[in-house]
């Protein structure tokens, strides 16, 4: 229950202090009083998210803007205050403030004087205060919300199911991504098996053995390329090594006689047999170079068609390693690795396993949705007799509603989509409420929902914001009725136009506009006494004239009698 409202700097209200009872309160007042900031400032000291509009309850101006309200605690918040490791007070205080730095306001919550979060304010907004809305008539229109709203009415009956089902989906979803991912492994792999040996084939194809082939084949390149160069030089070579030339000996035959010399003249002085020795070497060694020039020669005589192999064999090597981004030891490498990982085979496929263990927690998750469903069907059926019960008594007498189950994907919420049947008139048949009702319809159809949630929760404050919007004469008083059997358990606040609404209530505050100083400011009136409502309402039902406040006399005495 809402005890106290303190603003500070506060758009339009500006400095007030407003102390509310228990029962049934309603705000009036011109179009343009007020009404709808007040709103919004209850709205935005317990704020489940941010939005653009927050800075906007701020006085232009002002460097500093405050909304505090003072609530008693019931159960439900002293539980989650503990929770959150609160100090427990017989109030329960909750700052909302604005402070303009560096050009910027900055927005920041406290209860009890300590600074909390945005996500803590949201959870206890749940406990404190019940938001109906301008536009909220929307939620009956989406199945999602209309499934939510049908938990919500049997949460205490559905939370345990609700919790397992979302459990339970969760552990198949896992299972469900591991098999798949097991498979696409399977399947990528393959492909890359298959890449890999159509590679290794390309790559066996160039029969790579030898890491220098292109080197040692550019080399005979060259030297073939050059082949008469070199046999004729080979040739001279030879001629003066080995051959006379004309009268001139050869330089073996130098060499020969030198030796023989030397064996000679040793033979006289044996000091010379170790100069002997030394050229015997030399002239071996001489004898040995020039067969290894004889049988370079012979390598030189070349089949004419080994240099186009050649040539064929290099363009091969660059074309692969153009191809593959590899110079040829890599290529070797590669080719080499490809084989040891081509004959590998793969033992991790544990296909059977999982799909085994997936099979299992979907049939757990599906028996799961079942009980999730039948507990769903069964508050649904309770949840339609209380709503056509309500909806009667807001005058809709004949009035038919039912909640369509459709099944649907297995989600983390089960496997039900529902869609709320409804038709105000017997000759036509039932069709989706979002498509068949009018606005009024709508209306009461959402507060008689509301109606139905304050039977299964007692303890937050009910805000209804124009809830009477579309419906008039015999109808307001249903909904004045309503409103009045509500407040009897949990004080609610209604926002309205309708002077048959506000004359049911127990309290009555007025807002009025006025400018001052060349600025417009909004006033909050506590309307006490007989006269100053009958005022009031005299003005809703049509200003200073004498049938309304003929109308606005007659509808207090009703509320006294």
């Amino acid at each position: 229950m809402l005890n106290s409202l303190r603003l500070q700097n506060i758009a339009l209200l500006g400095n007030v202090e407003i102390d509310f009872e228990k029962g049934f309160t309603v705000f009036t007042g011109q179009t343009g009083a007020g009404k709808s900031i007040f709103i919004e400032t209850l709205n935005a000291l317990l704020a489940n998210k941010k939005t653009t509009l927050d800075n906007r309850l701020v006085a232009e101006g002002s460097v500093f803007s405050s909304i505090e309200g003072v609530f008693s605690v019931f159960q439900k918040t002293k539980d989650w205050l503990i929770k959150q490791e609160f100090d427990l007070d017989e109030e329960l205080i909750v700052t909302r403030e604005w402070r303009l730095k560096e050009n910027k306001y900055k927005s920041r919550f406290r209860i009890n004087g300590v600074l909390v979060n945005r996500e803590q304010i949201s959870e206890l907004r749940s406990f404190l205060f019940d938001f109906t809305l301008q536009g909220d008539i929307h939620i009956l229109n989406d199945s999602l919300n209309q499934l939510s709203l049908l938990d919500s009415l049997g949460l205490k009956k559905i939370q345990k199911s609700l919790f397992q089902v979302n459990q339970d989906w969760k552990l198949w979803y896992q299972s469900h991504l591991s098999l798949k991912n097991a498979r696409d492994k399977i399947i990528n792999l393959k492909k890359e098996f298959e890449e890999m040996q159509d590679i290794y084939e390309d790559l066996e194809k160039l029969k790579l053995d030898d890491p220098s082939e292109q080197i040692k084949l550019e080399a005979d390149q060259n030297r073939i390329s050059n082949l008469l160069r070199l046999k004729e030089g080979v040739k001279n070579v030879l001629i003066r090594l080995n051959e006379s030339l004309d009268e001139y000996p050869s330089m073996l035959d130098h060499t020969n006689f030198c030796v023989n010399e030397l064996k000679t003249l040793s033979q006289i002085d044996s000091s010379l047999e170790s100069i002997f020795d030394r050229f015997y070497i030399l002239t071996n060694n001489l004898n040995d170079l020039i067969n290894q020039i004889n049988y370079y020669e012979q390598t030189l005589n070349v089949d004419p068609s080994f240099l186009n192999d050649l040539q064929l064999r290099l363009s091969a090597l660059k074309l692969y390693q153009k191809k593959y981004q590899r110079d040829i030891p890599e290529l070797i490498n590669y080719k080499n690795e490809l084989m040891n990982t081509l004959s590998v085979q793969d033992s991790s496929n544990n296909i059977t396993e999982l799909s085994s263990c997936e099979n299992k927690k979907r049939i757990k998750r599906d028996q799961s949705n079942r009980n999730l469903s039948m507990i769903r069907r069964s508050i649904a059926l309770n949840f339609e007799d209380q709503l056509i019960m309500s909806l009667k008594k807001l005058g809709i007498p004949n009035v038919r509603f039912k909640v369509v189950f459709e099944a649907c994907e297995p989600t983390i919420n089960g496997i039900d989509k529902v869609n709320f049947m409804f038709s105000a008139n017997p000759d036509l048949p039932l069709a989706p409420l979002a498509e068949i009702a009018s606005g009024g319809e709508k209306s009461r159809v959402l507060l008689a929902i509301k109606a139905i949630f304050s039977s299964c929760d007692k303890t937050n404050l009910l805000i209804f914001d124009e809830i009477d919007s579309g419906v008039s004469g015999l109808v307001s008083s249903h909904v004045a009725n309503l409103l009045c059997e509500l407040s009897k358990h949990r004080q609610v606040f209604c926002v309205t136009h309708q002077p048959l609404i506000a004359a049911f209530a127990d309290n009555h505050f007025a807002l009025k506009k006025s400018v001052i100083d060349g600025h417009t400011k909004s006033i909050v009136i506590n309307l006490k006494e007989t006269a100053d409502r009958q005022r009031e309402l005299a003005l809703l039902a049509g200003g200073e004239i004498v049938e309304a406040n003929v109308y606005a006399a007659s509808l207090l005495e009703h509320k006294a009698a």
